[in-house]
């Protein structure tokens, strides 16, 4: 059947190439066989003999021999489906169209600098920090000059809190960053206190790459280097380094500061959580008093119990709170920006180990910004194995081309005789100025203006990593054998499934004509024994022993009334309302009623009498009504069997057609070769 997903495919590379390799000289990857006129390789069909072999311990000359024919057959019915046309149905291009971007998608990923991204990953899993930061804004696509001017201006703040400047003054006075100051109340949120730089904690994933990096790589207590981001200039303040938070869930009563307090206000606030904190010392329920006295009602209603949370969730005072607590213990009230809290640990879930985290990393770093390492290392790798070159003149001569109507999407190619300087070229590709300007036209759209020049220099890079990967996408079936093996058998198969659906499967189940023709040549094939016709009269719920025979002699005397139907004797024995009647008469096989196979003659009867647990009776009571010599099952009876036989047939008889249809020959050289050497 099709295949629906990637997981089930065991990739036989290595043996192939080794064969193939092995016997490059000899061999070359010569034709096997040829299926009407088209060469069919010795590559492809040892490619898919050792898949459906790997298990087997030594090489069996006799089962490649069969295995070839399986291989004609299958090449047969690919065949088939090309010349019916399924190969060029949208719906199937567009389903390996889906298959190829899912298997070439590792092409494109560095292995080796995706699996240390993992592993620096799961080591800063390990440690939460805090740290605080001076931003300097400067946009990502800015100019050198204002860049300069930027970095400049961050490196007299640095060597201002590398000489013992308080880090928090210089936040508040020069970074950028609006969460550092104090932001009035408005209509759209209350006053915020601010942070003077401080982020709280925070661990891997929880910052920008190129930010966690830094900050990762400096010591607590010290400054970074000045580390450049999308938003701009960083230097960065590590103020605590602790092992992993990891997941907590906390309980907490929590005593609110209005606005504008007083600071007797304050004062009474704070005597107040002294003395519940008292309280809970000497014993008193949590879970009650959160009930009763927290103010945040959410909370609560459910004892004070907040969600899960990790380290970079909750401001820092009340994290530094937590770090230390075990289970069931409680804090020393804590005071935030928020007001006052007594916290109780709940429980928490530490780091998992390597092997339990590795799939969440895995789809963690393949959407975050880190993961554009994996890709640029394919694509450094690309340049230098094809060779670009890059013309710059022609690129500044190109600048001239570009006006602010490209920032509204308006702006038109220049005449193409005006852009035939050589742009760029790898491998034996060259493209112009004109290839370039194409690109722009096609892919302008309304945005912010930014300088023309940034914007070119950025729209030209693109373009350059593009047409390098979209050559190297283009050519992976050549350049990996092992890639166009797979995509071939992908193709193959997929060809193979509707071919077969269309001319076996579906047909099987449709062609109901067909299906009871070959019922009939087939059906003493499916015999029933002899059988025995009986009915089976079954009554629960009878109140006494002695009822119950009763009610026996009266059935037998019914039964044996000729007009006496199965409808009209369970409607004489439902006389009584609170029994439970069931009567059959069917055909039964030797061991199906154990009361049926005691009797031997038509006309014959026995009854059971059981007592149930209720202290009431069951009454169980046959009669045979005659012998049934063998004969076939109906069709309803059997119809699995014989839709799968009739399958079976339908595949030799088409078979048989291809075979005498399409041409096909076995290089019997070849093939001896491949045995000797395999």
């Amino acid at each position: 059947m099709r295949i629906k997903t990637l997981g089930f495919i065991t990739v036989f590379v290595g043996l192939l190439c080794m064969y193939i390799n092995s016997n490059a000289q000899s061999l070359k990857d010569p034709v096997l066989l040829t299926i009407d006129g088209q060469p069919v390789r010795v590559s492809e069909f040892l490619n898919i003999y050792s898949k459906n072999n790997v298990q087997t311990e030594a090489s069996d000359k006799k089962s490649m021999d069969e295995y070839l024919d399986l291989f004609i057959n299958f090449k047969l019915k690919v065949r088939d489906a090309e010349v019916n046309g399924l190969d060029t149905i949208k719906a199937l291009k567009d389903e390996l169209a889906g298959y190829r971007k899912q298997l070439s998608a590792p092409y494109f990923i560095d292995s080796t600098v995706f699996q240390r991204l993992i592993d620096e990953a799961y080591e800063r899993m390990q440690w939460d920090l805090r740290a605080s930061h001076i931003l300097i804004r400067c946009d990502k696509d800015a100019l050198p000059a204002d860049t300069l001017v930027a970095w400049e201006r961050m490196d007299k703040i640095l060597q201002k809190a590398r000489s013992g400047e308080p880090f928090d003054k210089l936040a508040l006075q020069y970074s950028e960053d609006p969460s550092a100051r104090d932001r009035e109340a408005t209509s759209q949120h209350p006053f915020i206190r601010g942070n003077r730089g401080d982020l709280g904690f925070f661990s891997v994933f929880n910052m920008v790459y190129p930010f966690e990096t830094a900050a990762y790589n400096t010591q607590p207590s010290q400054i970074s280097d000045i580390v450049r981001t999308d938003f701009g200039y960083h230097i960065i303040h590590v103020t605590d380094k602790r092992p992993a938070l990891g997941r907590a869930q906390v309980a907490h009563i929590f005593f609110q500061i209005p606005p504008k307090s007083s600071h007797a206000d304050s004062l009474r606030i704070q005597s107040r959580v002294d003395s519940v904190y008292q309280l809970l010392l000497n014993g008193a329920d949590f879970a009650q008093l959160a009930k009763t006295l927290s103010d945040d009602k959410g909370s609560a209603m459910r004892d004070g119990v907040l969600p899960w949370f990790t380290c970079n969730r909750l401001v820092p005072e009340f994290v530094e709170r937590v770090y230390p607590l075990k289970n069931g213990e409680i804090a020393q009230p804590v005071l935030t920006s928020y007001g006052w809290h007594i916290i109780k640990m709940i429980d928490r879930k530490p780091v998992g180990s390597f092997d339990e985290v590795y799939n969440d990393l895995v789809q963690r770093i393949e959407k975050d910004m880190r993961y554009n390492l994996c890709k640029q290392s394919v694509l450094n790798r690309l340049k230098n194995e094809y060779q670009l070159s890059q013309n710059q003149k022609a690129l500044s001569d190109f600048y001239k081309w570009v006006d602010d109507s490209i920032f509204v999407g308006k702006w038109q190619m220049p005449p193409a005789k005006k852009l035939k300087k050589q742009l760029f070229s790898f491998d034996d590709k060259k493209y112009s100025q004109a290839d370039f300007a194409q690109y722009l036209y096609k892919t302008q759209k309304k945005q912010p203006p930014k300088d023309k020049v940034v914007y070119v220099n950025n729209m030209y890079k693109a373009y350059v990593d593009q047409e390098i990967l979209a050559y190297e996408d283009a050519n992976l079936e050549t350049k990996y054998p092992e890639f166009g093996l797979l995509m071939k058998e992908y193709h193959d198969g997929i060809l193979l499934f509707e071919i077969t659906q269309k001319k076996v499967w579906d047909k099987a189940i449709k062609d109901t004509t067909g299906l009871q023709q070959y019922y009939e040549k087939v059906k003493y094939n499916y015999m029933w024994p002899q059988r025995k016709e009986a009915t089976v009269v079954k009554v629960k719920n009878i109140v006494d022993d002695q009822t119950a025979k009763q009610l026996a002699k009266q059935i037998a005397e019914w039964i044996n009334l000729s007009d006496m139907t199965t409808a009209t004797l369970k409607n004489k024995i439902l006389q009584d309302s609170t029994l439970l009647v069931d009567i059959a008469r069917e055909k039964f096989v030797d061991g199906d009623n154990a009361l049926i196979d005691k009797l031997h003659k038509p006309g014959e009867m026995t009854q059971e009498i059981i007592p149930d647990e209720s202290g009431k009776f069951n009454l169980e009571l046959v009669i045979l009504h005659r012998i049934v010599d063998p004969e076939p099952k109906a069709l309803d009876d059997v119809r699995g069997h014989i839709t799968a036989e009739y399958q079976n047939y339908l595949e030799k008889e088409w078979i048989n057609e291809l075979r005498s249809k399409y041409s096909w020959k076995v290089n019997d050289e070849v093939f001896k070769m491949i045995k000797a050497q395999y």
